[in-house]
C-alpha cells in the first residue's frame, strides 16, 4: 500500500518537472509568433492572436485574456460577425479563468445573439451556438446560478445529440455532471460523468479523457470512497503522461490531496496541495488556488498547527472573494464560523455564520429547487418524447415494409401483363419492320449525299485557309524587309554624315591653332565647332539605335556600385560645371545579371538628361540622384532631379523619336527614345513617374536575370521560322498538286 502511494507521489513530481520543461520549449514558439504579429496583415493577425491565446491559455490566464481582447477588438473593427463570435468566446473563456464570470456571461449572451441572427448566412456560426451555450452554462455554474447553468447545458446537449457527434455529446454530459457536483448531488454527477466516459470511448478519441477521470475522482472523494478516487486520479495522470495540462495537474493534485487527507496521509496530502497551489498561482486560476489553500488550512488544523491553518484560510478567503467564487465563499464562511465557535469568539462566529447562511440561502433557495425540477423535468420529457418518436418510427417502418411487399406483388402482376403485351407488340412490330427498313435505306442514301456535300465544303474551306496563311507569311516577310531597310537607312545615314562632320571639326581645330585673326571669325568658328559636336552626338545616338537591333546581348553579373561610381566620374566635368550634386544609393544587396553596356547607356542617358535640364538659379541647389532597389523580382532604377521638368508634353509621348521636351535638347529628341530602346532590349520597361516644374523622376524596371529572356526570345524566333517553313511547305504542296 505504501509502495503504491510512493510511486504515485514520484509520478506527480515527474509530471510537474516535465511540464516546466515543455513550457520552456514553448517560449521559443511564442517569441516567434510575437515577432510576426507586428507586421502581419489583418487575416494573419487573427491567426497569430488565436495561436498566442492558445499558448497562454493554460499557462498565464491574464496574458491569454490580453490576446483574446486584442482579437475581439480587431473583429469589432472589421465588422466580421464570425470573428466577433470567436473573439467574444475567447475573451469570455479567459474572463472565467480569472474569475470575472459575470462579465463573461454578459459577453457570451451578446455573441449568442449575433450567432443566432447570422446562423443561416454563416454555417460556421451555426456550429458555434452549442459551444456558446456550453460556455454560458459553465459561467453560470461558477457564479452559483445552477438552474440557469443546467438550462443552457441541456440546450447544448440537445443540439449535440441531434448532430450525433459522440465527442461533442461527451463534453455536454461532462459539464452537466459538474453542475450536479456543485449541487452536491454526487450520485447524479457520477451518472453523467460515466455516460460521458462511455460516449468518449465510443468516439475512439482519447483527447481530454484524463479530465473525466479527474472529475470522477473528485466525485468519489465526496462519496467517501477515497481509494477509488485515488485510482481514478492516477489513471487520469497516466493517460496524459508528459502532456498533462496545468489545469489537469492543479485540479488532479488537489483532489489527490483530499483523498490522502481523509485517509490521514498528511505528508502526501500537504505535498499534493502545495504543488497544486504552485501551478494554479502561475496560471492565475482563482478556483484552483482557493481549493489548494482551503485544503492546506484543513491539513494544518488536523496537525494542530492552528495559526498556520488560519493563515491559509485567510489567504483562501481573499482569493475566493477576489474571484467572486460562490461555492468557495460558502465553504470558507462555514469554516470560519466553526473555527471561531471552537475558540469561543462569539462575535466572529456570528458574523461568518450569518454570511454563510445568507449566501447559501441566496443560492440554494426555493426558486432554485423549482427551476432545477423544471429543467430536469423538461429534459426527462424530451427523452420520453424521443423514445415515443423512436417507437412511432419503428411502427412506421413496419407499415412501410408491409406496403413494400404489397407493391412487390402488384409489380409481379404488372410485369406478367406487360410481358404478354410485349409479345403482341413484337408481332405487330415485325410486320412494320420491313416497311421501316425501306425508309431507313432511303434516309441513309440522303445522309451519304449530305456527307459528300460537307466534304466538298471542307475542302473549299481548307483551300481558303491555306491561301490566307500564304498571304500572312508574305505580309510578315515584307514587314521584316521594311524594318531591315529602316535599320540600314539609319546606319548608313549616320556613318555617311559622320565623315564630313569629322573633317569639318578638324579644319575648325586647325583654324584655332593658326595665329588668330578677327575676333568675330574666332567666335564663328567656336559656334561651328559646338554645332558640329551636337550633330555628331545626335548621329552617334542614331547609329546606336541601329546597333541595338543588330548587337548580341551579353548577360553578365554587374557590379552596380562600381558601375555607378565610374559613371559619376565620367560625368564629373558636366555636373561640376553646373554645380550639380550627383549621387546614388543602393537599397540592400542587389544582384543584377544583364548587358553591362546597355545598362550603362540607360543610366548615363537619364543622368545626362537630369544635368542638362537643371535650373539656372542661385537660390536652388540642383541635384541628380540615382536610387537602386529590388522590388517584386525586378531591379528598379529611379533617377530624380529638381530641374525644369517636362510640362509641355504628355508622359506617354516623351519617349518618341525626335520628341523634344525643352529648347535645351541638343540631340534632337533622341536620348529618351534611345533609353527606352535599351530598356526594352533588356526586357524591362520605363516610365516618367513624376514631372513638374519642381523636377522629374524616371523609373526603370529591369528583370534580375537577362539570360531566361534571351532564351525565350530565341525560342520564339525559332517557332516563327518553323511556322514560316511549314507555310512554305504547304505552298509547295499546293503547287505540286495543281
Amino acid at each position: 500500500m505504501y509502495t503504491f502511494k510512493l510511486k504515485t507521489l514520484i509520478f506527480c513530481v515527474v509530471v510537474l518537472v516535465v511540464t516546466v520543461q515543455v513550457q520552456s520549449q514553448n517560449l521559443v514558439k511564442v517569441d516567434s509568433l510575437k515577432s510576426k504579429l507586428a507586421a502581419a496583415a489583418v487575416a494573419d493577425k487573427f491567426l497569430l492572436l488565436n495561436q498566442l491565446f492558445k499558448e497562454y491559455n493554460q499557462v498565464d490566464y491574464k496574458i491569454a485574456l490580453g490576446y483574446a481582447t486584442e482579437f475581439d477588438n480587431l473583429a469589432i473593427q472589421t465588422g466580421d460577425s464570425v470573428k466577433m463570435v470567436e473573439g467574444g468566446r475567447m475573451r469570455a473563456y479567459s474572463l472565467m479563468d480569472v474569475g470575472e464570470n459575470d462579465s463573461a456571461i454578459e459577453i457570451l449572451l451578446y455573441v449568442l445573439k449575433i450567432a443566432e441572427r447570422n446562423r443561416e448566412r454563416f454555417p460556421d456560426l451555426k456550429k458555434q451556438i452549442k459551444f456558446i451555450l456550453n460556455n454560458i452554462g459553465i459561467a453560470y455554474t461558477y457564479v452559483g446560478n445552477y438552474d440557469r447553468a443546467l438550462e443552457y447545458h441541456f440546450q447544448s446537449l440537445q443540439i449535440r445529440e441531434e448532430e450525433g457527434d459522440k465527442k461533442s455529446i461527451h463534453n455536454a454530459l461532462n459539464n452537466i455532471g459538474l453542475v450536479f457536483y456543485n449541487l452536491k448531488d454526487y450520485k447524479k454527477a457520477i451518472e453523467f460523468y460515466l455516460r460521458a466516459l462511455e460516449m468518449k470511448k465510443a468516439s475512439g478519441e482519447n483527447f481530454d479523457l484524463e479530465g473525466l477521470y479527474v472529475n470522477l475522482g473528485l466525485c468519489f472523494n465526496q462519496t467517501g470512497d477515497y481509494e477509488k478516487a485515488i485510482d481514478y486520479f492516477n489513471q487520469g495522470f497516466e493517460i496524459c503522461g508528459k502532456n498533462c495540462s496545468d489545469n489537469i495537474l492543479a485540479v488532479g493534485l488537489s483532489g489527490l490531496g483530499v483523498a490522502y487527507y481523509h485517509i490521514q496521509s498528511w505528508d502526501k496530502a500537504e505535498s499534493s496541495f502545495l504543488k497544486s497551489l504552485e501551478i494554479s498561482k502561475a496560471q492565475g486560476n482563482g478556483l484552483n488556488q482557493w481549493s489548494a489553500l482551503y485544503q492546506l488550512s484543513l491539513v494544518e488544523y488536523s496537525q494542530g498547527r492552528k495559526e498556520k491553518g488560519m493563515s491559509y484560510l485567510k489567504e483562501a478567503y481573499v482569493v475566493a472573494e477576489k474571484s467572486k467564487l460562490v461555492e468557495p465563499l460558502i465553504n470558507t464562511y462555514k469554516q470560519f464560523a466553526e473555527i471561531y465557535q471552537e475558540t469561543s469568539d462569539d462575535k466572529n462566529h456570528a458574523l461568518y455564520l450569518s454570511r454563510y447562511v445568507k449566501l447559501k440561502d441566496s443560492i440554494y433557495n426555493e426558486d432554485l429547487i423549482k427551476n432545477l425540477a423544471k429543467v430536469q423535468t423538461n429534459y426527462a420529457e424530451r427523452e420520453n418524447i424521443k423514445a415515443i418518436k423512436e417507437k412511432d418510427e419503428n411502427l412506421e417502418l413496419r407499415q412501410q415494409l408491409i406496403d413494400r411487399q404489397f407493391t412487390q406483388i402488384l409489380f409481379v402482376v404488372a410485369v406478367t401483363l406487360l410481358s404478354l403485351g410485349l409479345v403482341l407488340l413484337l408481332l405487330i412490330t415485325n410486320r412494320k419492320q420491313k416497311q421501316n427498313s425501306a425508309i431507313i435505306a432511303m434516309a441513309r442514301n440522303k445522309i451519304a449525299d449530305q456527307n459528300r456535300q460537307l466534304e466538298e465544303q471542307n475542302l473549299a474551306l481548307d483551300q481558303k485557309v491555306r491561301e490566307r496563311t500564304i498571304e500572312l507569311s508574305e505580309s510578315n516577310r515584307q514587314l521584316i524587309d521594311v524594318n531591315t531597310e529602316l535599320d540600314n537607312f539609319l546606319y548608313k545615314s549616320s556613318h555617311d554624315l559622320r565623315g564630313p562632320l569629322a573633317t569639318l571639326q578638324g579644319l575648325i581645330n586647325l583654324a584655332n591653332i593658326e595665329p588668330k585673326g578677327e575676333e568675330n571669325l574666332i567666335r564663328l568658328l567656336d559656334n561651328l565647332n559646338a554645332q558640329t559636336g551636337k550633330m555628331s552626338k545626335m548621329l552617334s545616338r542614331l547609329s546606336l539605335i541601329s546597333d541595338l537591333s543588330q548587337s548580341q546581348l551579353r548577360p553578365e553579373k554587374i557590379d552596380l556600385d562600381a558601375t555607378l561610381s565610374r559613371l559619376i566620374e565620367s560625368e564629373k566635368t558636366s555636373y561640376q560645371s553646373y554645380n550639380i550634386a550627383l549621387s546614388f544609393t543602393t537599397n540592400g544587396k542587389i544582384e543584377l545579371v544583364s548587358d553591362e553596356l546597355l545598362f550603362e547607356t540607360i543610366v548615363e542617358n537619364l543622368v545626362t538628361n537630369g544635368i542638362k535640364f537643371c535650373k539656372n538659379s542661385e537660390r536652388v541647389q540642383p541635384f541628380v540622384h540615382v536610387e537602386l532597389s529590388q522590388e517584386r523580382g525586378l531591379v528598379c532604377i529611379r533617377v530624380s532631379d529638381n530641374g525644369i521638368g517636362i510640362t509641355n508634353k504628355p508622359a506617354s509621348e516623351v519617349f518618341r523619336l525626335f520628341m523634344r521636351g525643352s529648347d535645351r535638347s541638343e540631340t534632337g529628341g533622341v536620348g529618351l527614345y534611345l533609353t527606352k530602346a535599351c530598356v526594352e532590349r533588356l526586357g524591362g520597361n520605363i516610365q516618367l513617374e513624376k514631372s513638374s516644374g519642381e523636377g522629374s523622376t524616371f523609373l526603370v524596371q529591369l528583370p534580375i536575370d537577362l539570360a531566361p529572356i534571351i532564351r525565350e526570345r530565341r525560342e520564339l524566333e525559332k517557332a516563327v521560322r518553323e511556322k514560316e517553313r511549314k507555310a512554305l511547305e504547304e505552298v509547295g504542296k499546293l503547287t505540286s498538286t495543281d
